[in-house]
């Protein structure tokens, strides 16, 4: 019997997926002009020939970064608030000489500086008139008087419809196997957010018609009738006003604003949380968003404040994560951010788990840490990633794909310390007791021999001269203060085992007295010497590595928990480091005082990407507001 095609049924969306997508395309419409709401109000040539020649190299971690040295400069050409944003961050970037800028005038970062605020606010001006030019006759110029002032002053009336709260943020889901907590791959499925269901008081207070006072909300939606069938804007201007956002939030750190630039973090989270990543482009997927997944991390440890904005992690049906395979046409650094989005979580985590009632204690477990599944999630996908990672690097290459640098060693050995690292502040951070880190014992020594590999890759400058370096490596020195001496300050202050300590307080000692330019951080090599000395009740000079394994773990009591509040080691605690602790308490624009960044917290911003070390070195060293 021959059959008949009749076609294909035709499917009908149902009235409740209409009005999803339309009350999406809403938001991402008042997200557009909330963000168009704060930002109201020489030759260029020179300026772009200066941005690209003595700026761009050197914001953060320009390690073939194509967004300050290639994007940026590309969309200046059509995009006028893109060359005023240049110009900005230009002027205010310090200078070596007064006469290397093309204005001829020394940046000054966190002062005053005219022309730096004339191009700024010129930039403000041209992108609000891009995302909202029906509006562009109205009078919301930016006005400067030494700082940015009332930078959210045009934001309308704001809705209580903001992204999930702090307290609700984190994977969740269940996982079918558990996490190993040594190194290797497990296979679990896809991680999946549950969708935040709005919270009763919210949605009363929106019954009653008041709007919310929160000041990183996405603004009010309009209704479905109003337009609601209408495109937000061009999809080019969406992936514009983001990286608007980042070139403003660039510019108000180097003003030392930092109150100003979380509000434009906060203006391009919502944004991000309400459009289509499918209709973002590729630049902005590769360059703009994982900056926000780094900001995002540093506004959780050092600006935290109620109601603002998180990034939603989980974006159409994709995994939450880029766990690879990663294309090896790209950098070795593109592979190395995938990790900030899961260091963000862990942090979430991290904080949620924070409450002592959700302490466990691992003496009264039979193996190991007590974990709960989000945990065990977490840990999973930090090795996944790693061994995607590894694959990247290890994979051979055919003559089309992208070089790896002759240092690749160097990173994929750093590397591999974060994520151990990382890994055991995720497994622990449940459990209240200091003996927990003894199930850690092979991780904390593979951490030290890892370290011990890169310092013997590099020789000290009293060596016999290397050959001379390849043009792709000449301008790479490993830098041993940014993340490797704070993963071996862990391994210090967390393990309880003195021969693996011992190896790494070895290390810290030779890079602080034995070079020809000693590198040390907070006198370190000292605080550590001082540390072992009082836990394990022995000399230093009584310790040798024949000896040191026969020693028994320190006590429960006898732990050093917080050597810089500690007054055994006051005398040690430089006044470079108690600055800087001081000043974490203080936000950067005067306001009030805020958490200081508990100890994991910290230690997890040394375990994500290049460019995630050099933000967290610049919130920790911050100037001070100018009296």
């Amino acid at each position: 019997m021959r059959r008949k095609c009749e076609g294909y049924a035709v499917v009908v969306p149902s009235n409740r997926a209409i009005a999803r997508a339309r009350s999406r395309t809403t938001r991402l419409k008042d997200a557009l002009a909330q963000a168009r709401a704060g930002w109201e109000g020489g030759s260029e040539r020179a300026t772009l020939e200066y941005f690209a020649r003595d700026v761009a190299p050197k914001l953060p971690q320009n390690l073939e970064n194509r967004f300050w040295t290639v994007a940026v400069p590309r969309m200046s050409r059509s995009e006028p608030a893109i060359r005023h944003a240049m110009a900005a961050i230009g002027n205010l970037f310090p200078q070596s000489s007064a006469s290397s800028s093309p204005s001829g005038r020394s940046g000054a970062s966190g002062g005053f500086n005219e022309q730096a605020d004339e191009c700024y606010g010129e930039a403000l001006r041209l992108i609000a008139r891009k995302v909202a030019p029906e509006r562009d006759g109205e009078d919301g110029r930016v006005r400067f008087d030494g700082r940015l002032a009332n930078i959210s002053a045009a934001v309308g009336s704001l809705s209580n419809r903001s992204s999930p709260s702090l307290s609700s943020v984190g994977p969740a889901s269940a996982i079918q196997s558990p996490a190993s907590l040594t190194p290797g791959i497990s296979s679990i499925p896809e991680l999946v957010e549950a969708a935040a269901a709005p919270a009763p008081a919210a949605a009363a207070e929106g019954s009653d018609g008041h709007a919310s006072t929160n000041p990183f909300a996405t603004p009010p939606s309009q209704g479905d009738e109003a337009g609601c069938d209408e495109e937000p804007s061009q999809h080019n201007d969406v992936d514009v006003v983001l990286s608007c956002c980042i070139l403003f939030i660039a510019t108000e750190f180097l003003r030392g604003c930092l109150d100003a630039a979380m509000q434009h973090l906060a203006n391009g989270i919502n944004i991000l949380n309400n459009v289509d990543y499918d209709e973002l482009d590729s630049t902005t997927i590769d360059e703009i968003v994982p900056k926000f997944h780094r900001f995002s991390i540093i506004q959780l440890c050092f600006y935290d404040r109620p109601g603002f904005p998180s990034l939603n992690l989980q974006h159409g049906p994709g995994p939450r994560y880029n766990l690879g395979p990663f294309d090896k046409s790209n950098s070795i650094y593109l592979p190395k951010r995938a990790v900030d989005p899961i260091i963000l979580d862990a942090i979430r985590y991290i904080r949620s788990a924070a409450d002592p009632g959700s302490q466990t204690d691992s003496r009264l477990a039979s193996k190991g840490p007590v974990m709960s599944e989000e945990q065990k999630q977490i840990c999973a996908s930090f090795d996944r990633w790693h061994a995607a990672f590894l694959a990247f690097v290890e994979f051979p290459r055919k003559r089309s794909d992208q070089p790896l640098p002759k240092h690749r060693g160097l990173i994929c050995a750093e590397t591999e310390m974060k994520y151990q690292t990382a890994k055991i502040c995720i497994s622990v951070c449940r459990s209240h007791d200091e003996s927990v880190y003894d199930c850690f014992k092979e991780l904390f020594r593979r951490i030290v021999t890892l370290a011990q590999l890169i310092l013997e890759s590099c020789p000290d400058d009293v060596a016999p001269p290397q050959p001379p370096p390849q043009p792709a490596d000449a301008s790479y020195k490993f830098d041993f203060r940014v993340s490797y001496l704070p993963l071996l300050e862990f391994v210090v202050v967390k393990c309880r085992w003195l021969d693996i300590r011992y190896e790494a307080w070895l290390i810290i000692w030779r890079l602080a007295t034995a070079r020809a330019e000693p590198v040390a951080r907070d006198n370190l090599h000292l605080i550590g010497r001082r540390m072992i000395e009082r836990e394990h009740n022995v000399k230093m000079d009584e310790v040798t590595r024949d000896n040191a394994g026969l020693f028994s773990l320190p006590a429960e009591e006898m732990r050093v928990k917080d050597y810089a509040a500690d007054a055994r080691f006051a005398d040690l605690v430089t006044t470079a480091a108690t600055a800087t602790t001081a000043d974490r308490n203080v936000d950067v624009d005067g306001g009030p005082a805020k958490v200081q960044v508990p100890y994991t917290q910290r230690l997890l911003l040394r375990c994500g990407s290049c460019e995630l070390d050099d933000l967290a070195g610049w919130m920790e060293n911050r100037p001070l507001p100018s009296s």
